[in-house]
């Protein structure tokens, strides 16, 4: 099963779900963040997936350095297009599998998905 893991390379979280992959013998791709956005039919089947409530990180740094205006959020349209233009509002690691998309790192969550 081609297993894609979403984040930044210096994130505790993204790092916990790589080394919980590696220690559980699954292979998977990474695609950082940083480096390579995520395009807004990809956040946008993210987002009707899991909603983009979970999806949008409004603990991360980013967020709250966006202006007062940015941060009010009136639907799932905006919030896309708010995390297309600032990947790192997506809250991490995004794995994707064909069968399943799991937001954030929970060694239960990914034993129960994944194994």
């Amino acid at each position: 099963m081609p297993v894609t893991l979403y984040g930044i390379r210096n994130c505790d979280s993204v790092k916990k779900a790589q080394s919980w992959l590696r220690a559980n013998n699954l292979t998977f791709d990474f695609s950082d963040f940083k480096l390579n956005h995520p395009d807004y039919t990809t956040i946008s089947r993210w987002a009707k997936s899991v909603g983009w409530e979970k999806l949008l990180n409004k603990q991360s740094k980013t967020f709250r350095e966006l202006s007062p205006e940015q941060k009010v959020i009136d639907d799932e349209e905006h919030a896309i297009a708010l995390m297309h233009q600032y990947p790192l509002l997506i809250k991490r690691p995004v794995l994707e599998s064909e069968k399943k998309l799991l937001i954030g790192f929970s060694e239960s969550t990914y034993n129960e998905f994944l194994l």
